[in-house]
Parts: C-alpha cells; structure tokens; sequence
C-alpha cells in the first residue's frame, strides 16, 4: 500500500518501518591502540562517556571491544597501568552494514552474544559508528 498523496496545503508523514543500522548508530567511534594502558582507556572511557572502546592493531585490524565491564574484571585499578587494552579485551568487534536492518543488528548481537556491533560500510575498515545494547532498545520500545 503507498503513502497517501499530500493534497495541496498539508503534508502526509510516513515512518519508515524498516529503519537500518545507520538510523539508530552513534556516530563515530572511540578507537584506542592495542599497547594503550589500561589506565589509558579508563581514563578515554572517563573523558568520552562510553562504556567501551575499540582496540586496533597497528595496522588498523579491528581487534575488539574491551567493556567496562571487562576491564572491572581484568585486574585491580592500581594494575591498570601495567596491563595493555589488547589483553582485556572482552567482546570481539562484530561489525553490521550501514543498511542492515535493525532486526538484523538485533540478531547479529544477539547471536555473538556482544553488547555493541561496530557499523562499517563495504570496503571500509573505519567505522561510521557504533549500535549499542541500548540503542536498539530505545528504538524498539517506541
């Protein structure tokens, strides 16, 4: 069934059903080095308000999420700075389509059991944004 025709003078809103991954992404994502110190990433969790970061390899490899749930079970925070991001990383880095659904998302989350997917267009190692836990709740209780 089509949208109804706006007649002259008003305007007929139509909500997209089917939104996608890159509706509901946060834009940009906070990337840190595999030899950054745990400190380091508590201290860039701290200062970007997010509750996980992604750990690259030198040549730019997604390596994975370290949480901050993780990184309260890595080690005791007086060990942090002795401890680098890549040895607490606690979620691999599942990655979704601009244009993947938000089902899609949802049961690619749901089946690598991640709290976060990193949102990466074809060809591209850089994503475009993060798809958190909660992101897609707030998209899917409206």
């Amino acid at each position: 069934m089509l949208p109804p025709r706006p007649t002259a003078g008003s305007v007929a809103v139509v909500k997209q059903s089917l939104q996608c991954a890159a509706d509901v992404m946060r834009p940009g994502v906070v990337v840190v080095s595999r030899s950054t110190t745990l400190d380091g990433v508590a201290r860039v969790m701290r200062e970007h308000g997010v509750h996980g970061v992604l750990v690259t390899a030198d040549d730019g490899e997604l390596l994975g999420w370290v949480t901050a749930r993780g990184l309260l079970r890595h080690s005791q925070p007086d060990e942090w700075r002795h401890s680098a991001a890549h040895d607490a990383i606690s979620e691999p880095c599942v990655s979704v389509v601009p244009s993947a659904t938000v089902a899609d998302a949802r049961d690619a989350m749901l089946a690598a059991d991640v709290s976060r997917l990193a949102v990466i267009r074809p060809g591209s190692r850089v994503p475009d944004g993060v798809v958190a836990e909660i992101d897609l709740v707030g998209h899917l209780s409206r």
